[in-house]
């Protein structure tokens, strides 16, 4: 029996994922991974776009989203969060190797 791989929408050569306001960044076999909640919103042309985001780089190793935070901060648009968390995510990744 064929085990279908499933795809996923990728970002700098890593996977991306959105569960409600939260979003995962990073491969999920890495010791670290990057989290961004979605904590504030505004309408811009009948469109809900994110106006305060939550970066953190957390730990993997437990269940995902509940690991212990190494390093956040908030940013006023989601590309200046994720931005600035894949390079906070590939430092600390490099660090760990």
């Amino acid at each position: 029996m064929a085990v279908k791989k499933r795809k996923y929408m990728t970002y700098n050569g890593k996977p991306i994922l959105r569960c409600g306001n939260r979003i995962y960044y990073g491969n999920l076999e890495d010791k670290l991974i990057l989290v961004l909640d979605i904590t504030e919103t505004k309408k811009v042309k009948d469109h809900d776009v994110a106006s305060q985001v939550l970066i953190q780089v957390m730990d993997n190793t437990g269940e995902l989203g509940k690991g212990q935070v190494f390093r956040k901060a908030k940013r006023d648009n989601l590309y200046k969060a994720l931005d600035i968390g894949e390079w906070w995510l590939k430092d600390a990744l490099k660090q760990l190797s």
